[in-house]
């Protein structure tokens, strides 16, 4: 009888156990892949990443390796003039839509679609890759890419990435991205020898979409729009547009003033060379 009624107790003891201890459960597992695939346009996200890395790796290899880069600072700016060539082009459908098919009737815009997927991820990986590269071979170049810290840039556009992404906003992300034209225009000059042309080409282009196309996505949005979010994203960024502006031309106006400097400094030399030149003359 007591090794009956002890065979009973390790049986009633081991269909007491809860299985999950030791294997998890299959509830919990499929619970767990279905978060996974419920993220926006996983897979499209992915094909994104790892196309884009390859196109921006292969670029920089090439363009290191075949010594066709100067300087540093060109290795800098090899892949921010990459990316601003890609997102400018993808950006024009979007604003054809918005002036032509919707009237600029934001309401009316098209919903994101493959295409901006595709451009927001390219543009998250040309971020990652910008920060990984260029802390590991022109950490000093990457701190100087804007008037504010290169870090900070990249990290914030990254985060205004995520938040597209997850809110399934990414077209307003593609529209907005015809600001690269300025940063185009910017990564052009660091490739040739700098002229007035492009100088005034770049305040140009930075102005018109920078700041008077932002102010006025920035106005329709705000009257015109459901989403209360959308606007207020673009309201809290103009203020850094306004302090790049700030920064490049308080930038441009210390390099005039070192070059009228360096300018005057040349003339009192060569005027001592002429007044030891007329010496001579006199003394022999």
């Amino acid at each position: 009888m007591d090794q009956l009624s002890n065979m009973n107790v390790i049986i009633i003891s081991s269909q007491q156990i809860n299985p999950s201890f030791i294997l998890p459960n299959s509830t919990n597992l499929q619970n767990h892949q279905t978060q996974i695939s419920s993220l926006p346009n996983a897979s499209l996200l992915l094909n994104s990443f790892v196309l884009s890395s390859t196109l921006l790796l292969t670029t920089y290899v090439f363009f290191v390796k075949n010594n066709f880069l100067k300087n540093k600072q060109q290795r800098a700016w090899i892949l921010t003039y990459t990316t601003s060539i890609i997102m400018s082009i993808g950006s024009i459908p979007f604003v054809f839509q918005l002036i032509f098919s919707a009237n600029w009737n934001v309401n009316d815009l098209p919903k994101e679609s493959n295409l901006s997927i595709v451009l927001v991820g390219f543009f998250m990986t040309y971020c990652i890759l910008d920060l990984l590269i260029g802390r590991a071979f022109y950490k000093h170049e990457i701190s100087n890419v804007t008037s504010m810290k290169g870090y900070l840039h990249h990290l914030i556009h990254l985060a205004i990435s995520v938040f597209v992404i997850y809110k399934q906003r990414t077209e307003i992300f593609c529209l907005m991205s015809i600001f690269e034209v300025s940063t185009l225009v910017l990564a052009t000059e660091k490739f040739n020898n700098k002229s007035l042309k492009q100088e005034i080409l770049y305040l140009t282009s930075f102005i018109s979409t920078r700041l008077l196309f932002h102010a006025m996505m920035i106005h329709l949005y705000y009257n015109y729009h459901q989403s209360k979010s959308t606007w207020l994203i673009l309201a809290l960024l103009y203020p850094l547009q306004c302090y790049w502006f700030y920064g490049y031309i308080k930038q441009q106006i210390n390099m005039r003033n070192q070059r009228k400097k360096r300018s005057q400094l040349n003339n009192i030399l060569y005027n001592n060379q002429e007044l030891e030149i007329v010496l001579n003359s006199l003394m022999m």
